[in-house]
């Protein structure tokens, strides 16, 4: 089945890379298929086999092999290469296999770029390294908790009798089902305010987990108009509060037993609640699928 590779770089440079010469030929891609784990274990003198400690997911490589035709302007394709895999940047690297298949995406620093100067069909070899080594699906998937949905869509007849604009609606408990088999998915909360709240909270059920944004020493009211961004993503977990137009980080109002929930393999029930003002919020949270491989 055919498959076909984009490469972008920060200044937006983008390249597709497939069974064509545009004008690299892609003759393989190592690294996307497999999944590599640190698994350790302890001994123990009096204590038959071993014991499980833990494992973690190491460090994707991914290598391109490309090559290009023998008429070609070499000294162009390579510099194509040059300037797409800029060094000491990041880069987004798109796989899709097949017509109808989902693109998966991951991130990747340029560890090298060899290519051959002999051969009249130059070849080209690109090592990609990949921090997180999980890809992610294309688009962000988003659940609302509490909030407001719309009753009607455009274009549209009123009947005379006249109809909602749009209904309340309000799921204190919602569960997600994480079928990727990856864990420590991220989550993007944003909670609204539509009058007084005092310390919201969010939590996850399974995990016996909470967040709360806020405590009796340092209280966070939240008025009409308000709003507190919770991120939980790997490198990037922090609370933003939006008063008045203006954003502000709030790390610091997080009560000491908080954890930045994540979603886990399986199910997960998220909900919310407040000390004050619980009908007043409005929840929503997006979050997107993470995959051992393509």
């Amino acid at each position: 089945m055919a498959r076909s590779i984009t490469c972008r770089n920060e200044d937006g440079m983008e390249v597709r890379f497939s069974d064509a010469f545009t004008p690299w030929l892609l003759e393989d891609c190592d690294g996307v298929y497999s999944v590599k784990n640190t698994v350790s274990i302890s001994e123990n003198t009096m204590t038959d086999g071993a014991t499980y400690q833990g494992s973690v997911t190491k460090m994707r490589n991914i290598v391109l092999t490309l090559r290009d035709l023998p008429e070609s302007d070499h000294q162009e394709n390579r510099m194509l290469l040059y300037n797409l895999f800029k060094p000491k940047s990041v880069g987004c690297f798109s796989y899709r296999e097949g017509d109808e298949s989902e693109r998966r995406t991951i991130d990747y620093y340029v560890e090298s770029v060899d290519v051959d100067t002999v051969n009249r069909s130059r070849r080209a070899t690109v090592s990609l390294l990949c921090p997180d080594p999980f890809f992610r699906a294309p688009e962000d998937i988003s659940v609302t908790m509490a909030g407001w949905e719309y009753c009607f869509e455009w274009p549209h007849e009123f009947p005379p009798a006249g109809e909602e604009f749009e209904v309340r609606v309000e799921e204190k408990l919602k569960t997600i089902d994480n079928t990727s088999a990856a864990d420590n998915i991220g989550l993007t909360i944003v909670i609204q305010a539509a009058g007084d709240i005092l310390n919201p909270s969010i939590y996850h059920v399974e995990q016996e987990e909470q967040m709360t944004v806020g405590t009796s020493r340092k209280p966070l009211r939240m008025v009409a108009g308000d709003e507190v961004m919770i991120t939980t993503g790997i490198n990037d977990k922090y609370v933003y509060l939006t008063h008045g137009g203006i954003r502000i980080g709030i790390n610091e109002y997080l009560s000491e037993d908080s954890e930045f929930i994540q979603l886990g393999h399986g199910k997960n029930t998220i909900g919310y609640s407040a000390e004050e003002g619980e009908s007043y919020m409005t929840v929503e949270i997006s979050y997107r699928y993470r995959y051992m491989g393509v």
